[in-house]
Order: C-alpha cells, then sequence, then structure tokens
C-alpha cells in the first residue's frame, strides 16, 4: 500500500515537495506527475506495491530525515546554534573566475563553477541542474547533461517548482556506471540523502554514482503560476510568445528577463517580480523548516544580504556568493576548483541580515504555532521564540523597519 500511505501521508496534508524522489525510488516505476502532483499509473492497484514503502521512504515531504543523516555525513547532528545553517567546517567569500559563467550567474557562479570542478576532481560524466522545457520555455524542467560548458546555460537561480530528481531514473536506467553532480534545493538534498541510505538497488545506486550534491539556500520555491503572473501581468506578454526566460539576468542583482518569438527582451524588476512570486506558494514551501538543508557537499547563498533591497537600488553589494564547507568531498571540489582556475574564494564572516533567511525563519515560526501540519525541522522539538513578521511586510520597501 505504499503509493496509498504516500497518499496519506504527505500528499494529502500538502506537503509534497514536488522533488520528484518517489518516482525515483519507485521499484515498479508506477509513479508519474500530472504538473507538480505525483500519480500512479492508470492501472495501478495495490498489490504493484504490496509491502514496499520505497516512494515513502525517500520522501522529504513530512519527515526530511535531517538527524538521520547527519549522523551518517558528520557523526553528529547539528546543534541549537547550528539551527538554520547546519553543519560546516568553513565559510568563504566565493565566485566564478570565468567571466562567462559570472556573468550569466545570479549571485557571482559558484555553483556552476564547483560543479564543473567535479569532471576532473570526481570523475563525474553526467550533471542534473535545472534548466527549462523545450517546448515551454518559460517553464522549469530538470536538465542532464554531459557538457560542463553547457552549466553556464543553467547558471541562474529559478524560482519555481518542477518534477526533478525522477529525472535521475534516465541515468540509472540508461549509463548505470555515470558519476553524477547535482544541484539541488534543501528538499531535493533531503530526498537524496534518503535515498543513499536506502538499502534498495536505486539506493545502493546513488550512494555509488551520485558523488557531489551543492545547493543553493531557498527561500521558498513557487508554482509555475508565479512566473505565468510574472509574464502575462506584469510583462504584459502572452505566454506562447516567450522563446527564453531567465529570472535575474543583467545588472546585479538582476531582473527577470524574458525574450519573445519577434526576438525582442523584456524586463520585470526583480522586487516586483519577487511580490508576484510570493503569491504562488504551496503549503509545503511555505512551511518548510530549512533555508539550506545542510546535508549537501557545499552550501551557497547569495553574498548580498538584501537582493530585494538591492533591486530597488538601495546599497548593492558586489556581486559574489557565500559558500559553505562541509564535507571532506566539499573542501576537496573547493580546493579543486580554485587549482583548475575556475574558482576565486576569501575569506568572510556571516555577520548582517539575510532577507532570505529571515523569510524563512518567520514563516516558519507562524506555521509552528499555527497547528496545521507542517515538516519536521532538523532540530527535533525545536521551536523559534521570535515575534513574527509577516513575509508582506519583510518583502515591502523598507522591511521591517
Amino acid at each position: 500500500m505504499s503509493f496509498a500511505d504516500l497518499s496519506a501521508v504527505v500528499l494529502e496534508p500538502g506537503l509534497c515537495t514536488a522533488c520528484g524522489a518517489c518516482s525515483l525510488a519507485c521499484p515498479a516505476d508506477v509513479i508519474g506527475f500530472e504538473g507538480l502532483e505525483p500519480v500512479a499509473a492508470p492501472n495501478w492497484t495495490a498489490a504493484d506495491c504490496g509491502s514496499c514503502t520505497d516512494c515513502l521512504d525517500a520522501c522529504p515531504g513530512a519527515d526530511p530525515g535531517t538527524p538521520e543523516a547527519e549522523v551518517r555525513l558528520f557523526g553528529r547532528t547539528r546543534t541549537d546554534a547550528e539551527r538554520w545553517l547546519g553543519v560546516y567546517t568553513e565559510v568563504l567569500g566565493g565566485r566564478s573566475a570565468r567571466p562567462e559563467v559570472f556573468a550569466a550567474s545570479a549571485s557571482g557562479g559558484s555553483i556552476t563553477a564547483l560543479l564543473q570542478a567535479t569532471a576532473a576532481e570526481l570523475g563525474v560524466t553526467v550533471f542534473l541542474t535545472m534548466g527549462r522545457d523545450a517546448a515551454s520555455p518559460w517553464r522549469a524542467a530538470p536538465s542532464l547533461t554531459e557538457d560542463s560548458a553547457h552549466l553556464v546555460e543553467t547558471a541562474q537561480s529559478t524560482y519555481q517548482l518542477a518534477p526533478y530528481l525522477n529525472e535521475l531514473r534516465t541515468v540509472y536506467r540508461d549509463a548505470p556506471s555515470a558519476r553524477v553532480a547535482m544541484t539541488g534545493t534543501a528538499c531535493h538534498i533531503q530526498a537524496m540523502r534518503k535515498l543513499q541510505a536506502m538499502d534498495t538497488p536505486i539506493g545502493r545506486w546513488a550512494r555509488d554514482h551520485v558523488v557531489f550534491l551543492i545547493e543553493p539556500a531557498c527561500s521558498s520555491s513557487t508554482r509555475p503560476e508565479g512566473t505565468v503572473s510574472i509574464v502575462e501581468t506584469l510583462a504584459r506578454l502572452p505566454l506562447e510568445s516567450v522563446t527564453r526566460l531567465r529570472y535575474r539576468e543583467g545588472e546585479y542583482p538582476g531582473a527577470v528577463r524574458i525574450r519573445t518569438a519577434d526576438g525582442a527582451e523584456h524586463e520585470v524588476e526583480f522586487w516586483r517580480a519577487v511580490r508576484d512570486l510570493a503569491r504562488n506558494k504551496t503549503h509545503r514551501c511555505l512551511s518548510c523548516g530549512d533555508w539550506v538543508s545542510g546535508l549537501a557537499d557545499v552550501s551557497v547563498s547569495d553574498g548580498d544580504p538584501n537582493i530585494f533591497a538591492a533591486s530597488l537600488g538601495e546599497g548593492r553589494a558586489a556581486k559574489h556568493g557565500r559558500v559553505f564547507v562541509r564535507t571532506q568531498t566539499g573542501a576537496r571540489v573547493v580546493a579543486a576548483a580554485a587549482e583548475q582556475g575556475l574558482f576565486e574564494h576569501w575569506p568572510i564572516d556571516l555577520s548582517g541580515l539575510n532577507l532570505g533567511l529571515e523569510r524563512k525563519r518567520h514563516r516558519r515560526t507562524d506555521y509552528e504555532r499555527s497547528g496545521k501540519p507542517i515538516p519536521l525541522g532538523p532540530i527535533p522539538g525545536y521551536h523559534e521564540q521570535i515575534e513574527v513578521i509577516s513575509d508582506e511586510r519583510l518583502i515591502s520597501p523598507g522591511g521591517a523597519e
């Protein structure tokens, strides 16, 4: 009854992250997606699942499995002081050393640079990143590539949900000897760590062949309808005219840039887009307890503490990322990227507000007090003790001041 259990525990309470882990983990390959919703094959019966619980075991929706993964990775769980940033060995300022990557990036290209370094350092042959749907270029879709140069095209942040991890089933089926590096938000990383702990054929494959995980910090993602609203309402363009869309293109901190079939380029200021995106969140994203999972080899946040204010022209910082090095593999890749001339880094401190983290903290606190079904946080029983500031107020000009 595994899919029925997944429905009861995760789907019906609105805790699905749309990460695609259930589809990837399913040994019978009977789970697909309709939009963001996992669905069983039309002819599915409970007999197809039997006593199998693999989809629910890999799912991070209700239980991200953070404490267990931390023990496997670090030999301990995080302390209360590490609640939001997790366990790490050092934090660096970083940016790509390649002009084309730096220019294409949202916050300096650290993720792209480190992914590129894994080819020579870890023997990676396949990269999983978030790209765009070929038929609907405004829609997010997973991208598999064997060419590290192609990563420049998927270098920017993508503020849109899409089934993601199930794309790795193609690699598992068609190129099982491949070595994979992937980027993903907190839920993707949590799901992959859960899968890697499973004693199943695909769990063992993931443990041996998904060799590098890197994550961007995530305040929350959004339904595709958020992007549709930006295109149709803010930019006033027909959706079918879009041939290319990037969320943070151009002069830092970037704007939503939309190319249409007539070759014209259109821009929407990032601060305006953020307000529209905020109205198109899922319950799971809004109630999420993680800015970063803390379970990737490396985590990266925007170096600018408040890109919303920067989009309004207030106090812009130089374009760069904050790079949290967590595992030995992460440290090895950071060093290799610098040696390969792909990555520049320098020591920094963590002082100052980060708007994305503050939005996450305040929303999570509000949901912890709401009595609604919410995913487990990384520290069992931990609850924030802060006065909640609304998300609308945090992303208004002037913020919480």
